[in-house]
Order: C-alpha cells, then structure tokens, then sequence
C-alpha cells in the first residue's frame, strides 16, 4: 500500500519540495518526511482530492519547518578557498562535501564538534539507528573516494 502512495505522489511532492527549498538535499529530505509522516499517522481520506491536498499540505508545512529551523538560519556557505595545512586535509575536506547533506552533517558533528551518536540522534531529531546508518554509510563512501583518490597519486 505505501508503494502505491509513494508511486502516486512521489513527483508531485518532490517538485513541491524542490521549488520551495531551493536544494536537492533539502527537497530530498522533505520527500521522505512526507512519507514518513504518512506512514506514522496512516490518514483517513474522505476522496483523491482529499488525499492529494493532505500531501500538499504536509509537504508545504515540512518546507516551512525547514526554512524556520534555526539551523538552517545561521547556516553560511563556507569560503571554497580556504586553507589547509595539508593536501590530504583539502582532499578529504572536498570528499565530505559532497556527501548527501545528512551525512555531511552526522560526520561534521561526530569528528569535528565531538558529539556522540545519542546527542547528534537528539539535535537531528532522528533515531539513533538511523544516525549509525548514515556514520556507516558515510564513512564507507569516504573510505572508498579517498582510497581510490590516493592510490592513483
């Protein structure tokens, strides 16, 4: 049944997350809170507009969620010229952003802010499996950039 929903309204929710969010990690990140919600609440519709205008909505306020999160307030773009004191600092630094924002995030608060798991679960307001998850997953593209990326210097 969520296979059918997510088929349904996959594209409307994404393009709505995307226009309004501005970014593809952000749009992406909606998409599958919106998803998310609807699997927790398991809504009742009354019909198809019904059920269409519920994803709207939801999708419209997640949007509005983001754009209000302090965090994403005091967010800057960092300066792409900045300097490090080894090339393997640069390379590694180019390697972790372009990491999918969350786990550009997960691996920014572990090894550079020194929160662990159960603290960064509770500022992402995610479970602590999922944190592991995305630490795992990080860490093996990271493995597998940077090994590749050294061994032909």
């Amino acid at each position: 049944m969520i296979n059918e929903i997510v088929e349904k309204y996959s594209n409307m929710v994404y393009r709505i997350a995307l226009t309004r969010c501005g970014t593809i990690e952000n749009a992406e990140d909606i998409f599958q809170d919106v998803f998310m919600v609807y699997s927790e609440k398991h809504p009742k519709f009354e019909n198809s507009e019904h059920e269409k205008a519920w994803f709207i909505r939801v999708t419209i306020n997640l949007t509005k969620n983001l754009k209000r999160n302090v965090w994403n307030k005091r967010v800057i773009n960092l300066d792409e010229n900045m300097i490090f004191e080894t090339k393997e600092e640069q390379d590694v630094y180019s390697v972790v952003c372009e990491l999918p924002q969350n786990y550009r995030t997960v691996i920014y608060l572990l090894y550079y802010e020194g929160y662990k798991v159960k603290e960064i679960s509770k500022l992402m307001k995610k479970s602590e499996g999922t944190i592991k998850t995305w630490l795992f997953r990080a860490r093996e593209i990271l493995k597998e950039k940077l090994e590749g990326g050294f061994e032909d210097e």
